[in-house]
């Protein structure tokens, strides 16, 4: 189901199914329909009944656009079946996600992902293509199967900040949230990487004035004209080798990495030159790892007098230490480098298309469906009309507005299911809506704790995101690991969706700014330029910069 030339028609679905704009906040392409975001699905599904769940996972392609349900298996005798097991299960395995990532699933990955760095594809005949495709997408089925396997940590990180808020009972409905972070992840190490590059360029009288006098693209350009220029080039490149196979959002093979388009990271860079060395980020890990001690030492104290709470704290904290890692390093391993392999061989696939004349540039390859490009590597023809017009269908689809739901929501489930609470309500940040909403005051949820006045900034993409200025209010649809530099720029975050356990909030707590997620409508509510206030502890954004 697709836009048309000139219109976008919503249809009404029966069941309900939201718009994923935490990971697709805009169109995706045929392609990555049939080998990402179908194998997502069948991932997840087939890690969710092993741990006898009763909830498997479904899309709709509407408009182009990703619309996924998570809801009950369509046969109750099944359902009834696991649920006598699912509660038992969910105690016996979730526990051991976070060490089988750590010592199981991410070495995995890492050896093959980074084998896959360097690949060569063009001595294959198409036959050995069409084989190689086919291996791609049973691969990115397995790697959905472990991030299936991961979404269970969040259970672990609820049942820790339960007992946190039970036993401190604190005012700051973040800080149990703050008592796991401070943990080393790739973001942390992507974040230095850009830091150490930047102090490169802000000590080099020629580099920090290309970097003043240019945007990020025609920087890129430049640097090869001069011998400083071309010493950092070699650093960028070797940064960009182990980082840059990442992009705004993830499941579309079409998104150009950084490694393709350093034009973002750049931008990054000339944004840090300017900040003081309080900004390093190291120095906020380490205050992150700081705080973590502070807090959990306050907690086993409240408990000291009571020896068994205190040892089931800790069992508690044991497994939900891996969360906030897992949360960053999955993205770093699956969403970003798994993603960005596959896009690398269908890349040489269009390569191999041209030549064959089926169409004209690489990018097309994306714009047919699996079957289709299957057929055009056994049998040729020319696939340029479709390609135009699948082009023109997803132009008018992006101009559109899309839902953020589609169907009638279902009522609220007589016993809470542990899961879903933790992935839509605690990740995602869906909560039912104000029922007497105040005009001036947008309502979100309490992503990390502080008061911060300053002038927004609606960013709807990286790219925009780097005309963030130092101490401005990142205002955004979603944010993922490659966003995590603005937060160094930033004075405070406000995005349309996401819960306490989103990326965005992880990062603000981390870098201690405040932030708001999951505010439906920040985006369209909050202009660029205005003041506004964000009220993070509580969950607020004050439109008319009122001061707290």
């Amino acid at each position: 189901m697709t836009a048309t030339e000139t219109e976008v028609v919503w249809p009404q679905l029966e069941g309900f199914w939201n718009l994923d704009k935490m990971h697709a906040p805009r169109p995706i392409t045929p392609l990555s329909y049939d080998v990402i975001v179908n194998t997502l699905t069948e991932g997840f599904t087939k890690a969710q009944a092993e741990y006898d769940c009763p909830i498997m996972v479904s899309y709709q392609e509407v408009n182009h656009y990703f619309y996924v349900a998570f809801h009950p298996l369509p046969d109750e005798a099944e359902i009834a079946d696991r649920m006598t097991r699912y509660h038992s299960s969910l105690a016996e395995r979730v526990p051991t996600v976070g060490s089988r990532w750590e010592n199981v699933w991410k070495p995995a990955l890492i050896e093959k992902n980074y084998k896959l760095k360097t690949a060569e594809y063009d001595d294959f005949s198409n036959a050995d293509l069409v084989a190689k495709l086919e291996e791609f997408t049973d691969y990115m089925r397995h790697m959905w199967w472990i991030h299936g396997h991961i979404n269970f940590v969040l259970l672990s990180s609820a049942a820790f900040c339960d007992m946190y808020d039970a036993v401190v009972q604190q005012t700051d409905p973040t800080e149990a949230y703050q008592a796991l972070q401070g943990w080393h992840t790739r973001s942390v190490d992507a974040s230095r990487g850009l830091w150490t590059l930047s102090r490169v360029a802000k000590h080099s009288p020629v580099l920090n004035e290309l970097f003043a006098n240019n945007d990020p693209k025609a920087v890129n350009a430049k640097l090869d004209e001069t011998e400083e220029g071309l010493a950092f080039r070699k650093q960028l490149d070797e940064y960009l080798q182990e980082y840059g196979w990442r992009s705004d959002a993830v499941y579309d093979l079409a998104d150009i990495p950084w490694r393709e388009d350093p034009s973002i990271p750049l931008s990054s860079i000339a944004s840090f030159i300017n900040l003081d060395e309080k900004d390093d980020p190291e120095v906020l890990y380490q205050r992150g790892v700081k705080l973590r001690e502070k807090l959990m030492a306050k907690a086993r104290g409240m408990m000291a007098d009571d020896p068994d709470k205190l040892a089931q704290f800790n069992e508690l904290y044991e497994a939900a230490k891996y969360s906030f890692p897992i949360t960053e390093d999955h993205a770093f391993y699956i969403d970003q480098l798994g993603v960005g392999v596959f896009r690398r061989f269908v890349t040489a696939v269009g390569r191999r298309l041209i030549a064959d004349g089926v169409f004209d540039d690489v990018e097309d390859a994306h714009m047919l469906y699996k079957a289709e490009l299957i057929d055009a590597l056994k049998n040729g023809g020319d696939r340029r009309g479709v390609i135009a017009e699948r082009r023109a269908s997803m132009t008018v689809a992006a101009a559109a507005d899309a839902p953020g739901y589609l169907g009638a929501p279902p009522p609220p489930a007589d016993v809470p299911d542990p899961f879903m609470d933790a992935l839509v309500v605690r990740l995602l940040g869906v909560t039912p809506p104000d029922e007497n909403p105040d005009p001036l005051v947008v309502k979100g949820v309490a992503g990390s704790p502080g008061q911060y006045t300053g002038t927004a900034r609606v960013v709807r993409s990286l790219s925009e995101a780097g005309d963030l200025e130092d101490g401005e209010i990142m205002v955004c649809e979603m944010t993922l690991p490659p966003w995590t530099p603005m937060f160094s720029i930033a004075g405070a975050v406000v995005s349309d969706v996401g819960g306490v356990l989103s990326h965005c909030a992880i990062v603000a707590r981390e870098f201690d700014i405040p932030a708001v997620v999951g505010s439906v409508f920040g985006t369209t509510a909050i202009k660029t330029g205005q003041t506004i206030t964000v009220d993070g502890t509580r969950g607020l954004v004050y439109l008319d910069g009122r001061e707290l």
